[in-house]
């Protein structure tokens, strides 16, 4: 995976969906898994990310690193170093084997769903 990926992912936390505020996500059922961002979780407004398969996070993943640059609770300093990675992305993702990125997701769900019972 790359530099830029595994940065945005060290940023998310393990979450679940709750009874309030369910939005568009109220499809899920109460205590769906999903990801947090942790820098603004347990915040008004935090931002969290319910995918209901593997294939839907690694297609939707572009909305994870977006916010955490929009996030004013993400540190300057991690900003400006997502930022550089993400320069390197496209190289560096040209390096790795076809799947790739798809693998890395799918595990991060495959932890998330381990063992829940929604």
């Amino acid at each position: 995976v790359t530099d830029f990926t595994y940065l945005t992912m060290q940023q998310m936390v393990a979450c679940s969906l709750g009874t309030t505020g369910n939005g568009s996500r109220s499809t899920f059922q109460v205590g769906f898994p999903g990801l947090a961002c942790r820098h603004c979780a347990g915040k008004p407004n935090a931002r969290k990310f319910f995918y209901r398969t593997s294939e839907i996070l690694a297609a939707n993943y572009a909305h994870i690193p977006n916010h955490l640059m929009s996030c004013r609770d993400f540190p300057r300093e991690l900003k400006h170093a997502l930022s550089e990675k993400k320069e390197m992305h496209t190289g560096q993702k040209a390096k790795l084997g076809r799947g790739s990125q798809r693998i890395f997701f799918s595990g991060i769900w495959d932890r998330l769903h381990r063992s829940q019972n929604y």
